[in-house]
């Protein structure tokens, strides 16, 4: 799995090493600084547009501000426990549909949904102001203002390579390139739709929706204004999709004062995909787990008992680590 979107489900098994916390120490905090310079412009009128564009109200009780953790949305009034702080109906999310049926019918099976959405937002980006998406897409980030691992140098990645994630990241970069090169003609054949678009184009977007989309039983979608809220990993808020409503929607997990951030969770994550996928990490994460691994020598004596406590005990991988191996003798410890 190259990617996984947002999700209130999925957890992750990492074999960490200190060298890895530390550089993502590192850049959590440049992470931090550049996005307090990316998001100072003007963002009053974005509500307006997409409660325009969507035809209902979409917020009565958020609004868009900086905190340190750069673009954020905060409680414009009190809100308590149980209330609803945000609905956004399905017609003003992006999806693969998006495309238009004469790109789509050349994208072969093989290409995913979030190459596909990358495609979307690579077209949108070319029409510039005469596209009906400009409001959002002008608000996301641009090309060196994301900091997952897939755009660190080599001298970085062997930094974390005793770590898991270092094998995901060499897998990720090759899956986007795969991608590229199956979509690659469509690119020169539609020079006017996609412009000038390269493969660090289509590694941007497709980082961007790796990131920030949400997968729902409505399919992969990018959903403006609530991918303006900021991850807190203890946090019950998540977002959740009402298909008898059409909406993806927010139910707040705590009270809050007026001007105080709101937070949701992304997932349960660790560090590690925080870092992969998201391009920041956070201090103390309950999440944060190590995992052992040792060898029992064909000589010892008790080398029987030993592997059958560990065929007994040995835990699973989550359903989104299935792919990645994991010996039987290994058992994870939390770090938190």
């Amino acid at each position: 799995m190259p990617f996984r979107v947002r999700t209130a489900t999925a957890s992750r098994w990492w074999s960490l090493h200190t060298v890895f916390n530390t550089h993502c120490l590192c850049r959590n905090l440049y992470y931090s600084a550049l996005s307090k310079r990316q998001f100072s412009g003007n963002c009053d009128d974005f509500l307006q547009w997409l409660e325009r564009k969507a035809a209902c109200s979409i917020s009565s009780s958020l609004f868009i501000g900086n905190s340190s953790y750069g673009r954020s949305l905060f409680a414009s009034k009190i809100i308590q426990t149980g209330d609803c702080i945000l609905k956004v109906p399905y017609r003003v999310q992006i999806t693969a549909d998006n495309l238009l049926p004469e790109i789509r019918s050349l994208i072969g099976e093989e290409v995913g949904n979030i190459a596909k959405l990358a495609t979307v937002i690579l077209i949108e980006k070319k029409l510039g102001q005469g596209s009906e998406w400009y409001p959002y897409i002008s608000c996301l980030p641009q090309q060196g203002e994301l900091h997952n691992t897939v755009f660190w140098t080599e001298s970085e990645l062997e930094m974390i390579r005793p770590s898991s994630v270092y094998q995901e990241t060499i897998d990720q970069k090759s899956q986007i390139e795969k991608d590229f090169l199956a979509i690659k003609h469509i690119f020169e054949c539609s020079h006017q739709s996609f412009g000038d678009s390269t493969y660090k184009d289509f590694m941007h977007a497709c980082t961007l929706v790796g990131s920030r989309a949400w997968g729902s039983t409505n399919g992969l979608a990018l959903i403006p204004f609530a991918d303006f809220l900021n991850h807190d990993g203890v946090s019950e808020a998540i977002v959740m999709s009402d298909d008898d409503k059409q909406c993806s929607e927010i139910i707040a997990d705590r009270d809050y004062a007026p001007g105080e951030q709101v937070l949701i969770r992304y997932g349960k994550f660790s560090n590690a995909t925080l870092m992969l996928d998201f391009g920041f990490t956070i201090p103390y994460n309950i999440y944060d787990q190590v995992q052992i691994q040792f060898d029992i020598p064909k000589h010892d004596p008790l080398r029987d008992m030993k592997l059958e406590l560990l065929h007994q005990y040995f835990i699973p991988p989550p359903e989104d680590m299935k792919g990645l191996s994991h010996p039987v003798n290994s058992f994870s410890i939390k770090t938190s």
